[in-house]
């Protein structure tokens, strides 16, 4: 479900909810769909008879942050404690919201919003006595960060002092015996406070649910119990976190405030984006109100561009986009330049084995050749790309200069002529020794008869986990040891940025793309085939029928 097109400005009756509301309906800045979706949840959430918005508790909780905290609240801070706060059913003034998912990118201020709530809800003005607060991470620093944004606004200002007792490892407001603690997620101490609130911090490295049941099993005990869950996306998958998303999605595509949860979910909306500073604030909306946050994305991008580890690192945390079931680039970025430099000039002759990779005729066809010299390799590549495959996908690669250089040719009309594959390692056999040819047996039938006719000899390579965990260590050291070159090769870079390493819990590991629609890794594909067999290098040459333009040994 698409978010609805509202054209009318919204009015619940409290400006700290419309104000964020109509920047996402007037598109002030970019917003992405779960955003958009988010706003017609919360309109719909309003719009029913049996809500209403208590325009006076919210309003004070603004009022009194502002007075205390070290920042004045902006748009996006203010509508989710207003949500957090004053969004309830009329029969019985309970909380609409219970629960609020914040998923949004490192920066957006996640442990603010949540050290604004513990700062609050303790205290009278929130009007409920023995309201006490947990905050639970995995680690004790995480755990600790809101509880000392809180300790660091009553040390500094001595009115509050008298309100207040407060050490290092316990807050309680005096006068409603609510006391706040932090704790870190040992599943032998779980040790809560018969808690109002929950603030679980961090939930993309939660393994299972161990935490969040002790915790939260507490809740209800008080009114008003709410639960908050704060994390970026991170690396863990198949735990907490994607249960979260599967259900953020759900909620948010149809509309199911009913459901009790909110989710505010920031981030890229594909892999493109990442290199559009517009859209940035897709994945944190709060970038439009932090210029010091806005320079160093700029920073953290510039760094993206030249390491892989740091263009995964800003994906995950900066935009909130993962790159999927990865915790490994192929290689670092600078690895991958340095092994665009041009290919010795005297090759000619040389054995090597050849290979070929595609995923459908009518798309995009590479083939290459391996060639070894002690631990170096050489790997020299060419791409087919069917005309017809450029008119349907709008590839994030601009392919003017890899055909101007000769690397790419592009091949008129739907689908590939296997014999123009044929022709190229028939052209190249007659410069050098050509070994064999790897590719794997499901695209084998495509080209095999024509491959037979010319008397090249294809060797069929498994692909997938098996080969390429025993291959990985070796293709590791080659970048990392800069003993691998395929040339002054824009298109190799590019395949080969991107390639991700896929790795199981069994420690099974799997090239895969970065983005399956847009990115293409078919030439780094062929090479893994390539290396696959050679092995080969080190055995005698078979004969090729010269009367096929061939060559012999």
């Amino acid at each position: 479900m698409t978010a609805k097109i509202y054209k009318e400005p919204f009015s619940s009756g409290s400006s700290h909810i419309d104000d964020f509301i109509n920047d996402i309906i007037f598109e002030k800045h970019p917003f992405n769909l779960e955003m958009r979706q988010m706003a017609e949840l919360v309109i719909s959430a309003i719009n029913d008879p049996g809500i209403y918005v208590d325009v006076k508790v919210i309003d004070d909780f603004v009022d009194f942050i502002n007075e205390y905290r070290p920042y004045t609240l902006a748009p996006p801070q203010r509508f989710i404690h207003a949500c957090i706060q004053g969004i309830r059913w009329r029969k019985n003034g309970a909380l609409v919201f219970k629960e609020i998912l914040l998923l949004c990118a490192r920066g957006f201020g996640k442990n603010s919003i949540a050290s604004d709530e513990a700062f609050y809800c303790p205290t009278n003005r929130s009007g409920i006595k023995r309201y006490n607060v947990d905050i639970v991470a995995t680690s004790e620093a995480q755990a600790k960060t809101s509880f000392e944004d809180v300790y660091d606004t009553i040390r500094d200002n001595p009115s509050l002092q008298k309100a207040f007792k407060y050490t290092q490892t316990l807050i309680q407001f005096k006068n409603t015996r609510s006391k706040l603690q932090y704790h870190t997620s040992n599943a032998r101490t779980k040790d809560g406070l018969r808690p109002g609130m929950v603030i679980f911090d961090e939930i993309h490295e939660y393994e299972n649910y161990a935490n969040i049941k002790v915790f939260s099993s507490a809740l209800g005990k008080v009114p008003d119990a709410r639960i908050l869950y704060l994390t970026t996306d991170g690396y863990l998958r198949g735990a907490v976190l994607d249960d979260f998303k599967d259900l953020a999605k759900d909620i948010l595509s149809t509309c199911d405030y009913k459901a009790g949860l909110l989710p505010i979910w920031g981030r890229i909306e594909s892999f493109e984006e990442w290199e559009d500073p517009e859209c940035w604030v897709k994945a944190n909306p709060m970038l439009p109100y932090l210029p010091t946050l806005q320079e160093q994305y700029r920073d953290d991008y510039k760094k993206a561009k030249r390491s892989k580890e740091m263009f995964i690192e800003f994906l995950t945390k900066r935009l909130n986009y993962p790159i999927e079931d990865t915790t490994h680039g192929v290689a670092e970025w600078e690895d991958i330049v340095a092994a665009s430099r041009p290919l010795p000039d005297d090759l000619e002759g040389d054995e090597c084995v050849g290979a070929i990779d595609y995923a459908d005729v009518r798309d995009f066809i590479a083939v290459g050749l391996l060639f070894r010299r002690g631990k170096m390799r050489y790997w020299l590549h060419h791409t087919f790309i069917v005309s017809e495959a450029l008119k349907l996908q709008d590839f994030k690669m601009d392919f003017t200069l890899p055909i101007q250089e000769g690397l790419v040719t592009i091949v008129p009309g739907k689908i590939m002529d296997p014999q123009l594959v044929a022709d190229w390692f028939l052209k190249m056999a007659q410069r050098f020794k050509i070994k064999s040819i790897a590719m794997d047996d499901y695209r084998k039938a495509v080209v095999n008869e024509t491959f037979e006719k010319a008397g090249l000899p294809i060797e069929v390579v498994r692909s997938g986990a098996l080969t390429h965990s025993k291959l990985a260590p070796t293709i590791d050291m080659m970048f990392a040891n800069q003993e691998i070159c395929f040339g002054e090769d824009r298109m190799m870079r590019w395949y080969t940025n991107n390639v991700y390493v896929d790795i199981d819990g069994k420690g099974n590991k799997t090239y895969k793309k970065i983005d399956p629609e847009k990115r293409k890794t078919d030439g780094f594909m062929a090479f893994v085939h390539a290396m696959a067999i050679e092995e080969q290098l080190k055995s005698p040459t078979i004969k090729i029928n010269r009367r096929l333009r061939s060559y012999t040994g």
